[in-house]
Order: structure tokens, then C-alpha cells, then sequence
């Protein structure tokens, strides 16, 4: 779904009669201007960037002292307040001038403007200062003509005055062809006090800045781990006055994935960005077809206020793919919209047919023995295991130092998803409110069980073999999908994991914060711990080649019914105890952005219990399942084929994942089996039943219509 997009009114400080900008502010904008700029933000501006990651260095990293940059060449036509400028240089406390002669450095403490201090023709992020090693200006231009952007990135800068550790904040400042627009563009901003101007000078008596100069601070205060847009904030400066009638379609509403047997109402958010109150206006949605469905709308929208729509015609997009459609706002107050480029968005949906497996939990705690806090997140993974058996948990030592335990995937998997410890990934995700997808320990059990309600596509087993005299392991992956599941780069994965690893010195010796807290579970144990118990270490991850999985093994668009597995030979270490040995085999996106590598599901198997049942047995089983009648009113079957004995169990659950009815059926016999569902005392709605065979889970949905 498309983040929702606010727009809030802005100040103009002065107002000449040949001179004019209006502005709009995108608080929260979830993506950067026009989404041309999709980079990731960090390190941008470090000492990793080079050129052949598209950016020129123009004030160079380390650089601290009050100056301009060189001049610098705008890379196609750029107009400022209607006149044709080609050249532009940036001071390092945040000024940019095309007055290219101007030869007095603005300080970096700020005012309000207009200000004698700032040379005319100048676009001002007033109150920037570079402090340590790692500060720097960068540009680069975005797109492709005639809609591109030139950006000037302000990189690990900070607040004047501030320390030389500990904060940093990054901006950009944007000159966007044809439109002649400009954006200041909020990224990224870590514990640094802000107080800024963000503006315009025409020249010593014209200037528009934002309501809140010269006090404005950063917005995006998350830690700044976000790398992607997903945070950012930005405003937006357009020449001219503002139209008497604009309507922006600002969001539309449609899920990312839905079900096709469903009809997708279509809704979203129109911003009105003219001067007059908006009364009336039109949205049309069209998809592949190219058929427009338009409804008119009455409203009483103020200058700059939103208004939520639902469009009466539902959608209904082609089971198994994505499908597009475009929405466009017209007709405000019945005539001409003046300004066209903000009224259309594209959206895209994916559509499977509901069904769905029970989803298993891969929980990844980093964590490491010098990590001195790290004692109690092994409690908190402890008490996420004891209350939800649909946890897999999994410890990385790493994202803290290393230990006697550290392996290099783990140190990957630190550097994709976060920083410090204790921190852990729940499938992976980057969940609302979190800065990155490892998040800290207050929220690891909330997360993993709203992950654990989520249906997934797919199943994953592990069969193989396992010789304890020559600890020679054979591992078969298998993932089984029941339906389709949103295309991508899929992969499968093996993680060797050994519990209760003890070991001496100091890269076992456990480091305790808590050894003087009075009431916790490690208070008394010394600091550090000496044979400190560590659980779930991570030992090894197959494929050896790649720590996030095997490439090229799932298709990209796995249809219901498929199967796919890879099987890895190798020798287990001597070195681990085979008694606490488990194999974890998973399903997980890869994507250059690390916030999307979601696991769809997982499976942990004792080594010692390593299935010996044939992938063929399990998934014919899983498949043959069926559920008739669906919709009931009274009585529903579930019909399934066993190809050899096995324990049967029957969990059914309302839509808001209550518990609604069990049933443990024991060892059946191979054959047709049948298990009767009595919905009579079940009210109207969606159910979700799950069989559970041996040690797989399926589920269908139930509809219950009396």
C-alpha cells in the first residue's frame, strides 16, 4: 500500500510582487519527491561511497571548516523564481546559492530570513555543521530526462556546536527538471538537536520559509536506521501563486496482496492544493482493460485539508498475478484541473486463491559473550518459547564484538538488519515503529505473535539422514507452496544450530549487567559468567557460498501444488554435541533492500529426530486436503488421503485468531480420512481450520453463512 501522504500548510515571511513561491509540506511522506531517488541512505556520504555508486564528492568527508564548495554545474535547465540559472555552490552550514560570486560563508548558527548573512538567489537548510571524520557533501542526479532530479546530500552532518560523537543528520536539497520545483528533503537524524531554516531568498527583502523557522527541527527521529524512505519527510517549493482550484491524489488504498475470489474496494486520500474550499471532484480507476470507472464526489475540503474516499466499483484483479491499476482525481469544483502532476497514482496488488499453512516463527537474536546486557535477552527468547510453540529461535553472536561463537553469516546478517545487541529479526520483518527490521527486546514477543497469526503460502520440511559414527548429514529442504505467493527472488535455507554451548575464557565467559539486580534471573551470577549456558548458537548456514540461501531453486512465480527442495551432504563438527543438534530450514526474499527478505516460514528438526518420511509422502498429504462444504451453515468436512499412519490433530480459529475449537484425533491409519467440523453454535464470518499431520500444518479457510 502506498504511504499516506499529509500535506499541512507553510508561512511565506514576505511576499514581493514579482517574486513568488507557495509551498507544500509532506509530513509524513513515506517517500522521497516524485519516488525518483530510491537509494539507500546509509552510509551515503561515508567513506564507502565512490564514485561508481553514482555520487560526486563536492565539500570532501573530514572537511569542518566553515567554506563553500567549488562550483558546481547544474546537468540540465534549471529556472530559479523564473530566471534560467546554470551553476550553483553549497556552503557547510547548509546554504545553497546560485549566486555563485557571493564570497562571505553564512555562519552556522541561523536566523530568520530574509537575512543580510545569505546571498540572493540562495535555498537554505540554515543551521547545518559538520563535526567529525565521516561529514560530507554529495550530489548526484536521479532519473532520466526530461524528469530528472539533481540532488545535494548533506551527509552525517550535525547541529552546530554539538559533539564530535553520537549525533548526525542527513538532507538533501533538490532541483527537479521541467517542473523547476525545489524540495528539501529530512532523511535521517540521530539524538541531534535541530533548529533550522528552511527556505528561500529571492534576494535582501523576498524569502519563504517554513512556519517553524528558524526553530525547525528534524521530523525523522527514529535512530535514522531506516535506510530507505520509508521515513523521510520532505517540502516542496513551486513557483507562481497558488491555483484557486488543485486536487492532489495524494494515497490510494489497496492491499499488496489480496484474495481474487474477493472484489478489492478502492479507496484512497485527495489533498485539495488550491485556494478555494473544494465542493466537488471526480476519481477514476482504470486497470489493464483500460476501462474507465468514474464517480463524482460532493465535499466541503478547505484549502490544504484531505478528504478520505471509497470508490463504489470494486476491482477485481487475475488470481496468480500482479495486477496495476491507475487512479486520478479530476474536476475540482467542476472544472480544469490547472495542475496535472499530482493527480494520478499507480497501484499494484497480487492475487492468490486464500489458501494458506500455519506459519512457524524464525526468531534471530544477536548476541555475543562481551555484550553485557545480552544475559537478559536470553531470558526474554526463553519466555517467547515457553508461551509460543510457534517460535523457532535462533542465536547469532555478533552485532556486539565477536565471540568463540561468531561465524561469518552471523556477522552478515548483523550488518544487513541492524546494530548492537540484544536485538533480533522476527522473520525478518521491519515492523511499524521500529527503525530496522533487528529491533530491541521489548517487542520481540508482540512481534513473533502477530507474525504467528499471519497464513503463508508455503510449507517447508526437512528430510535426510544422519550417521552418528561418521556424523556424515545428509539434509533435504523442501518447500511445498498451496498457493501463490507474491513472485520474487525465493530462497531456501539451512541453519545448523547446537543448544547449550558452554565453553572457558573469554569468548564464552558471558558479560552481566544484571549480576547486583535484585530479582533477575542472572542477578548473583558474576560478571561475567563463567560457563555461561548458551542457547540456540547458530554453527553453520548452507548454502556455503551464500548466507542468504540458495538462488535459482524456487521460481520466481511459484504456482499452487509446486514443489521445490535442494539437499546439502556434509559432515557435522566433532566439535558440537549431536544430542543438541537441530536443523532449521526456512523460506525467505531476497531484495537489495534488506527491510524486504521476509521468511515466509520455517521448520526446526532435531537431528536426532531427522525424518526418515518421504518429501513425496508429506506433500501429497498436505495437498489432498479439502474442505466441502465452503461455504456451510452447518456442517463442514475436512477430507484428507494419509499415505502411512500418522497423528492427526484439528485446530479451528475465528478470524481475530481465538480459539474456537479442537480436536486431537490420534494416530490415524493410511487411507481417506474424514473430520467432521459442527458449526451450528459458530456465529457468521471467516474461520480458519488447521489439520496438523506428523509434524506439518495446513489451513483452509471456512466460511460460515447461515
Amino acid at each position: 500500500m502506498k504511504k499516506i501522504i499529509t500535506c499541512l500548510a507553510v508561512v511565506l515571511c514576505s511576499i514581493s510582487a514579482f517574486s513568488q513561491y507557495y509551498f507544500n509540506t509532506y509530513n509524513p511522506a513515506g517517500i522521497n519527491p516524485g519516488g525518483v531517488n530510491t537509494d539507500p541512505e546509509q552510509p551515503f556520504g561515508a567513506a564507502g561511497v565512490t564514485a561508481a555508486d553514482g555520487y560526486t564528492s563536492i565539500v570532501a568527508n573530514g572537511t569542518t571548516t566553515l567554506s563553500w564548495s567549488p562550483v558546481q554545474t547544474i546537468p540540465f535547465s534549471f529556472n530559479f523564481d523564473g530566471v534560467a540559472v546554470t551553476q550553483y555552490k553549497v556552503s557547510t552550514s547548509g546554504v545553497l546559492t546560485f549566486t555563485t560570486t557571493a564570497s562571505t560563508v553564512p555562519a552556522h548558527a541561523n536566523a530568520t530570513i530574509p537575512n543580510a548573512a545569505i546571498p540572493d538567489k540562495s535555498i537554505l537548510i540554515w543551521g547545518l555543521q559538520p563535526i567529525s571524520g565521516n561529514d560530507g557533501i554529495i550530489t548526484k542526479t536521479h532519473g532520466t530526462a526530461p524528469n530528472r532530479q539533481h540532488w545535494i546530500n548533506f551527509a552525517s552532518y550535525s547541529a552546530p556546536g554539538a559533539s564530535a560523537s553520537g549525533q548526525w543528520t542527513y538532507w538533501g536539497i533538490v532541483l527537479e527538471e521541467g517542473s523547476d520545483n525545489i524540495f528539501i528533503a529530512d532523511l535521517r537524524t540521530y539524538t541531534t538537536p535541530l533548529t533550522l531554516t528552511l527556505g528561500i531568498q529571492v534576494d535582501a527583502t523576498t524569502a519563504f520559509q517554513i512556519a517553524t523557522a528558524p526553530n525547525t527541527p528534524s521530523f525523522v527521529t527514529n535512530g535514522g536506521n531506516a535506510s530507505d524512505p520509508s521515513d523521510n519527510v520532505y517540502y516542496e517549493f513551486i513557483q507562481g501563486l497558488r491555483p484557486t482550484e488543485d486536487i492532489e491524489l495524494s494515497d490510494v488504498n489497496v492491499p499488496a496482496a489480496v484474495n481474487a475470489s474477493n472484489p478489492v474496494t478502492v479507496s484512497g486520500t485527495i489533498v485539495n492544493k488550491g485556494s478555494s474550499n473544494l465542493t466537488s471532484f471526480d476519481i477514476i480507476w482504470e486497470d489493464a482493460s483500460g476501462t474507465a470507472n468514474s464517480q463524482s464526489y460532493t465535499a466541503n475540503v478547505a484549502p490544504l485539508a484531505s478528504y478520505t474516499f471509497t470508490h463504489s466499483t470494486t476491482w477485481s484483479p487475475t488470481l496468480g498475478q500482479f495486477s496495476d491499476i491507475k487512479v486520478y482525481s479530476s474536476n475540482p469544483n467542476g472544472v480544469i484541473d490547472p495542475n496535472n502532476t499530482n493527480d494520478t497514482l499507480s497501484a499494484r496488488t497480487f492475487a492468490n486463491s486464500g489458501t494458506s499453512i500455519s506459519r512457524n516463527v524464525l526468531l534471530e537474536e544477536f548476541t555475543t559473550a562481551p555484550c553485557q546486557f545480552c544475559p537478559d535477552g536470553a531470558v526474554v527468547v526463553e519466555q517467547i518459547l515457553a508461551s509460543n510453540p510457534a517460535v523457532i529461535a535462533v542465536g547469532e553472536h555478533a552485532c556486539f564484538g565477536t565471540d568463540a561463537m561468531t561465524i561469518p553469516e552471523a556477522s552478515t546478517y548483523c550488518s544487513a538488519f541492524g546494530s548492537g545487541a540484544p536485538t533480533a529479526c522476527v522473520d525478518r520483518v521491519q515492523f511499524p515503529g521500529e527503525s530496522s527490521v533487528a529491533h530491541g527486546r521489548g517487542t520481540w514477543a508482540a512481534n513473533a505473535t502477530s507474525q504467528a497469526a499471519l497464513a503463508t503460502p508455503v510449507s517447508v520440511s526437512l528430510t535426510g539422514s544422519y550417521n552418528s559414527v561418521n556424523r556424515s548429514t545428509t539434509v533435504n529442504v523442501s518447500a511445498n507452496f498451496v498457493d501463490y505467493a507474491i513472485p520474487g527472488d525465493l530462497r531456501l535455507t539451512l541453519f545448523v544450530v547446537e543448544d547449550s554451548v558452554t565453553g572457558s575464557g573469554t569468548g564464552y565467559n558471558q558479560s552481566n549487567a544484571y549480576n547486583t539486580q535484585a530479582g533477575h534471573p542472572y542477578a548473583g551470577a558474576g560478571n561475567p559468567i563463567v560457563g555461561f549456558v548458551h542457547k540456540h548458537v547458530l554453527r553453520d548456514v548452507y548454502p556455503t557460498n551464500d548466507a542468504w540461501g540458495v538462488a535459482n531453486v524456487i521460481a520466481t512465480n511459484p504456482a499452487p501444488n509446486s514443489t521445490y527442495d535442494t539437499s546439502y551432504t556434509f559432515t557435522m563438527s566433532s566439535a558440537w554435541k549431536d544430542n543438541d543438534i537441530s536443523l532449521v530450514g526456512f523460506v525467505s526474499y531476497f531484495n537489495v533492500n534488506t527491510a524486504q527478505r521476509e521468511v515466509l516460514n520455517s521448520v526446526e528438526v532435531s537431528l536426532n529426530n531427522l525424518m526418515t518420511t518421504s518429501i513425496s509422502e508429506i506433500n501429497k498429504d498436505i495437498k489432498s486436503l479439502n474442505v466441502y462444504p465452503n461455504p456451510t451453515a452447518d456442517i463442514a468436512n475436512v477430507v484428507f488421503d494419509l499415505s502411512k499412519a500418522a497423528p492427526v490433530s484439528l485446530i479451528v480459529r475465528d478470524i481475530a485468531g481465538k480459539e474456537v475449537m479442537s480436536n486431537n484425533l490420534g494416530v490415524l491409519n493410511t487411507g481417506v480420512q474424514r473430520i467432521t467440523i459442527n458449526a451450528e453454535n459458530l456465529s457468521n464470518g471467516i474461520y480458519f481450520a488447521t489439520v496438523q499431520i506428523g509434524t506439518e500444518f495446513v489451513t483452509r479457510k471456512i466460511a460460515i453463512n447461515k
